[in-house]
């Protein structure tokens, strides 16, 4: 099969189009021959050699966190899926991800394409949701009327929790640069923040919940507009120190795990409508390496780059 791999840590030259062996799946395992596949920044921060602590890999690495695709191939046991079923799947950084013709996974890394979501769409779904869904329902526990600051909802993971935020029937305001306050807008903000024109920090509203997805100077000054007994959820993005004690308020950083749990939850909005993921740009496998790039200089802001995966 073909795939996008890389047998040494560095910038995206070390990126390489080629043969890899076809995955054969063994017992409880199904093969499913993708055709989209996203990429995200810890694709990119794990190829630079940066998360080696958080996620050892072995060469030559296949990067791809999530993706979609036809299952076409059935292990011993494997009944819980059809032959020619559309599914999304995930992989952890550690194993062979998606960015290759095959994958084989097993019943708990895999769930059915939602109803009226294309591959192209789907490829966008199931990392960002996931992180969307455990940090607002399993950490923050959000609930109706409350009053959440979600910071970068423009992105990936931003974007769907807007639309989970407004859904879950919260008071929505986000940061995103200005010329992204009316894609916010329609993903469900009730109030937009151009973090390049002002300063949210200034407001005089107090958030229960504040949802970080950029850490550093951004999460230093967000708890200053908790309320007092507030929850601060962040994401490893740029290093943060932890004063929640000195302001009174919760901090949490969650596991992103894919538990069946969150991936059927993760589908199940998809397919009523509520989470509608963004795609920034579509690419063929061959272009790995732009959209590495991309990411890498922060040209992506709406959504998430596709990969288009050949056929066999």
């Amino acid at each position: 099969m073909r795939a996008v791999f890389y047998d040494r840590f560095g910038g995206t030259e070390v990126l390489r189009i080629g043969d890899r062996p076809t995955p054969a799946p063994g017992p409880g395992q199904v093969r499913i021959d993708l055709t989209a596949a996203s990429v995200i920044p810890a694709d990119w921060k794990l190829r630079a050699g940066l998360l080696t602590g958080m996620f050892p890999v072995t060469f030559p690495k296949i990067p791809g966190r999530d993706g979609v695709g036809i299952v076409t191939e059935l292990g011993p046991g494997a009944d819980y899926v059809s032959l020619g079923q559309p599914v999304c799947v995930v992989a952890q950084h550690t194993e062979d991800g998606t960015h290759a013709q095959s994958i084989v996974r097993d019943r708990r890394t895999l769930a059915p394409l939602p109803d009226g979501l294309d591959h192209t769409r789907a490829a966008a779904l199931m990392h960002a949701g996931v992180c969307a869904w455990i940090c607002l329902v399993e950490t923050a526990e959000l609930q109706h009327g409350q009053r959440i600051l979600i910071h970068g909802g423009a992105g990936a993971i931003g974007s769907l929790a807007v639309q989970l935020a407004r859904h879950i029937g919260a008071h929505v305001t986000t940061t995103c640069r200005h010329d992204n306050i009316g894609f916010v807008r329609d993903m469900g903000a009730d109030v937009a923040l151009a973090y390049d024109r002002e300063d949210f920090a200034a407001t005089r509203v107090r958030y229960d919940v504040v949802l970080d997805l950029i850490g550093g100077a951004v999460h230093d000054r967000s708890y200053q507009v908790l309320a007092p007994g507030g929850h601060m959820v962040c994401l490893r993005a740029a290093p943060i120190r932890d004063r929640a004690a000195e302001h009174g308020v919760r901090l949490s950083i969650p596991d992103i795990h894919d538990l069946p749990c969150a991936l059927r939850a993760t589908v199940d909005l998809a397919a009523a409508g509520v989470f509608r993921p963004q795609v920034a740009a579509v690419l063929p496998m061959d272009q790995a390496a732009k959209a590495h790039r991309m990411l890498e200089a922060g040209e992506v802001s709406r959504g998430r780059v596709v990969l288009e995966i050949p056929a066999g």
